[in-house]
């Protein structure tokens, strides 16, 4: 990454090719199965029971949430809005990591400290 930024270049991560495959594959086979049409650009980003699953860290095959510390992270964190859930994939890299733990605490309450 550092030799492409220092002669010039732009480096580009594209990610999750699998896992659209995978959720392809799995839309049409819940379409030619169970004859449910399921749109995932019109999926509702506030379901509850999703949330629950989030926050139980039920992750397993779900693209950045399925590592362990990921895991560990949703547990804590409790997210119960897409943009926690957002927040929380952007936390989740090396520089942000050691204020994982401040914002755990300020998202429950426990503090209103700022760094």
């Amino acid at each position: 990454m550092k030799d492409i930024e220092a002669v010039g270049m732009t480096k580009f991560d594209f990610l999750g090719l699998k896992t659209l495959t995978v959720i392809r594959n799995a839309v049409n086979f819940i379409k030619e199965s169970h004859h449910i049409n399921i749109d995932i650009n019109d999926l509702p980003l506030d379901d509850i029971e999703t949330y629950k699953l989030l926050m139980k860290g039920d992750t397993d095959g779900v693209f950045q949430l399925e590592s362990s510390g990921m895991k560990d992270l949703l547990v804590n964190f409790k997210p119960d809005h897409i943009e926690d859930v957002i927040a929380l994939i952007a936390a989740y890299r090396p520089r942000p990591m050691k204020m994982i733990p401040d914002f755990i605490a300020r998202k429950h309450g426990e503090t209103t400290n700022y760094l």
